[in-house]
């Protein structure tokens, strides 16, 4: 057990060093953290399963300013990690994750009363102009952001998966079939949210679009994505053509201006 729950606080700590510190973003997403922890913990295809379905939870969730509502990487790590060690199904999975995800936020803010005591130092360094100091402080940083998570996503599992497993053994039908119901809302909830973002401006016609394909030509979602990811380049594609010839437009009409100004003052010069 020690070593299972050191290989998956190493886990967390790695995906988060690597997110803050070196901007390798998305490995922290659900989907990328569940097969990782199916991998350590030797089940794969659970980690699939579970990754997949802690995105769909998350999918929604994003950090607007200064609000986090949660933290997606712990809550579906330690959610796929307890029910691979303990073998608990999916959606009771769901019902452990999504709370311990609210609770990550809350140890993120004692992460965030301790940082800043650095900030006096990297002051000093840059009236200085001492720029490597400045970039190994900055590392330093970086690497205490994840740490205390990483800390309790350890002892939580050393100390905790055998109480839980436990608990679940005792815990009667009815409340075990209330953790399966919620698990199951959970990613219709995490739609919900998506789609909310979705209804607005332009964006929801891609939605029935995708509506259209999957319930009238039964296509399969693998071909959905597909036709999606081309849309987006051929989307992307045009925004670039139309930037650059606004670009073009911009300084043809500038050079225009500037050549209608200078014979001006050469017409006021001779006359």
């Amino acid at each position: 057990m020690f070593g299972k729950a050191l290989g998956i606080a190493l886990l967390y700590y790695i995906v988060m060093w690597l997110d803050v510190a070196m901007g390798i973003f998305h490995l922290n997403r659900p989907i990328v953290i569940g097969p990782l922890v199916g991998l350590l913990l030797g089940d794969l295809h659970t980690g699939i399963v579970l990754g997949a379905t802690f995105e769909s939870v998350f999918l929604g969730v994003i950090a607007v300013g200064g609000a986090v509502p949660a933290d997606a990487t712990i809550g579906s790590l330690m959610g796929t990690a307890i029910a691979i060690m303990t073998k608990m199904s999916g959606a009771k999975a769901l019902a452990v994750g999504v709370p311990v995800s609210a609770l990550g936020v809350l140890l993120m803010q004692v992460t965030y009363a301790y940082m800043p005591l650095l900030l006096p130092k990297m002051d000093q360094l840059a009236k200085k102009g001492d720029e490597k100091g400045i970039i190994k402080y900055n590392f330093i940083m970086s690497a205490l952001y994840p740490l205390l998570n990483a800390i309790v996503v350890f002892f939580s599992l050393l100390l905790g998966v055998n109480a839980i497993g436990n608990l679940l053994k005792v815990i009667p039908k009815f409340v075990q079939d209330g953790f399966t119901a919620a698990g199951a809302m959970l990613p219709a909830v995490g739609f919900a949210m998506l789609l909310n973002m979705l209804f607005k401006g332009r964006l929801f016609g891609y939605f029935f679009l995708g509506f259209a394909l999957v319930v009238y030509l039964k296509m399969p979602n693998l071909g959905v994505a597909i036709i999606a990811i081309v849309i987006a380049l051929m989307i992307y594609d045009l925004e670039q053509k139309m930037i650059v010839t606004q670009a073009t437009n911009m300084k043809t009409d500038t050079a225009v201006k500037q050549t209608n100004q200078k014979e001006m003052e050469e017409e006021d010069f001779l006359s």
